[in-house]
């Protein structure tokens, strides 16, 4: 891969870098300019990511170029940066001539969901982002250098890895893609397969490295795998509880599929699903018959078995860890679906066998096939605008509950600090005991939003925080009151099990707030309910 002026300057590369660069930042300015942290964020505001302990060995690395600071601008322009990177590598990975498919390649990427999830954690996101580049580089790798694409491939899968393990999803699906596409045109079973094998090396290999630096780096450092997300159980792969995980990945890929409320909102997104995907469907039999793949039983059970695949290369953190919590954030791989349906369509439109364009530079057709591929071509392209308009939509239906998230905590805050400093016996620095979680009966649900945003994870919900912790980052930081809140969970337990703070009411009430035995009692959850006699 040159890098000259000329080389950069051309079509496939400056067409979807543009394009993912305008339209993300369109899409997401409104979480860049304005302050919508989540309630993670309460303790990032400044944070070296070393997350060794979730396996995480390079995130520290890839978040290092901006800073350990929670900037949200910067950050924001340079994790678009990593996607508009990323949808160059995508229209290279698919050899895509075609400019429109290529400007919908980068604004079906970045506009996705996933992104502006992401982005609810800001203060990660370039290292996230930066990992989804390197995942889509590592099949590029494989798939343009036959000898030893595969050895830098697994370099680039490795770190993509060793930043954010859900994008190795991503890389299992563009290898499926491309191996689907390589029957679709017809291609040589043998290079077919070799290609295959390049890319299960490439993917052996990765792994190989990122656990063995992962060994490298906990020893260094002295700790050990967390539990979070089953991530200590990573590689301890039970034959035993093997098939049901199989079974899980495929529950979990249909479940998503119907109700993970990401692609399917409302009738113009069915429209758009109808469009785009419908196309794309005739567009790769259409492209069997032409290349006679389609009359070729060992093609067609080739393209069988890797589309079966494709819940499992999905879902592959499921077949690592069956404790995995799937959300949002770990579905980035999903918004490559609809990149696909594009580039089968720009595959049927520019007929090529082989790689080449058939017969002359570009085939000119008359007649009914020809009138055939412009309407295709215009209603698939029709169908992309649409759904990229849909997920437009979620996400900033997303950054507006951000926003009223933050709002209604700034004021919860003000009130609660108030009544702490008000509160008889009450100085700066006594030790606080307080949970965090509200009782919803004291308090209207306002979050309009649950319909769109329930699996936008970090965007939904009517309050931002929930524990004690946080509630005294937000009010060091916003409201410049201390807080002296008890993190001890021994000392939690003990108050919390108490008499006294089981008597209290919730706050807002009178009791709620109260000095027992030198310690301020903050009680913000739900009281027990007490049985009736």
């Amino acid at each position: 891969m040159r890098f000259e002026k000329k080389e950069l300057l051309k079509p496939n590369i400056m067409v979807p870098f543009l394009t993912t660069l305008v339209v993300g930042l369109l899409v997401h300015f409104p979480v860049m300019v304005q302050n919508l942290p989540n309630a993670d964020a309460m303790t990032n505001f400044y944070f070296d990511q070393n997350m060794v302990t979730s396996g995480r060995w390079f995130l520290t690395i890839a978040c290092g170029f901006s800073s350990y600071y929670d900037l949200k601008w910067l950050i924001g322009v340079l994790s678009i940066l990593f996607l508009a990177i990323a949808a160059v590598l995508l229209v290279k990975v698919f050899d895509l001539r075609d400019y429109v498919a290529m400007g919908l390649t980068g604004a079906l990427l970045v506009s996705f969901p996933a992104v502006s999830a992401t982005f609810a954690y800001m203060y990660t996101a370039d290292g996230y982002f930066m990992a989804f580049a390197l995942s889509v580089l590592a099949v590029l790798l494989t798939k343009r250098y036959k000898k030893t694409g595969w050895l830098f491939g697994a370099v680039a899968l490795c770190l993509s890895m060793g930043t954010y393990q859900a994008y190795l999803a991503a890389t299992i699906l563009l290898c499926l893609f491309d191996l689907i596409l390589a029957c679709i045109g017809n291609n040589k079973p043998k290079d077919t397969l070799m290609q295959g094998v390049r890319y299960l090396g490439m993917g052996v290999l990765g792994g190989i490295l990122y656990c063995v630096i992962l060994k490298i780096c906990l020893a260094v450092q002295g700790k050990e795998l967390d539990t979070y997300q089953g991530i200590n159980g990573m590689g301890k792969l039970s034959l035993s509880a093997f098939p049901g995980m199989v079974l899980d990945a495929y529950k979990d890929f249909a479940g998503f599929l119907r109700s993970g409320k990401i692609f399917i909102l409302n009738g113009f997104s069915y429209a758009a699903l109808i469009l785009l995907f419908g196309i794309a469907f005739l567009a790769a039999i259409i492209l069997m018959v032409r290349t006679g793949a389609i009359r070729k039983w060992y093609q067609v059970l080739m393209i069988v078995l890797f589309v079966i695949l494709i819940p499992l290369g999905c879902n592959v953190i499921l077949l690592i860890s069956s404790e995995a919590f799937y959300h949002l954030l770990m579905r980035m791989q999903w918004g490559l679906f609809p990149v696909a349906a594009v580039v089968l369509t720009e595959r049927m439109i520019t007929f090529r066998k082989n790689g080449k364009e058939a017969g002359k530079e570009e085939e000119k057709e008359t007649g009914y096939y020809g009138k055939l591929k412009i309407a295709a071509g215009l209603a698939a392209t029709f169908g992309a605008l649409l759904l990229c308009w849909q997920f437009f939509l979620s996400d900033q239906i997303a950054y507006f509950n951000m926003n009223e998230r933050y709002e209604k905590t700034y004021a919860y805050c003000v009130r609660l600090a108030d009544r702490i400093e008000q509160t008889p016996g009450y100085y700066t620095g006594m030790p606080v005991m307080m949970i965090g979680v509200l009782d919803p009966e004291k308090y209207p649900v306002t979050d309009i939003t649950g319909g769109v945003t329930e699996r936008i994870y970090g965007s939904t919900g009517d309050m931002l925080i929930y524990k004690g912790e946080q509630y005294k980052a937000f009010m060091e930081h916003y409201l410049n009151v201390s807080l002296n809140v008890i993190t001890d969970d021994e000392k939690v337990v003990e108050i919390y099990n108490s008499d006294a703070y089981r008597e209290m009411d919730s706050f807002p009430a009178a009791d709620s707030v109260k000095v027992v035995d030198g310690i301020l009692y903050v009680k913000t959850e739900p009281p027990e309910k007490k049985e009736a006699e």
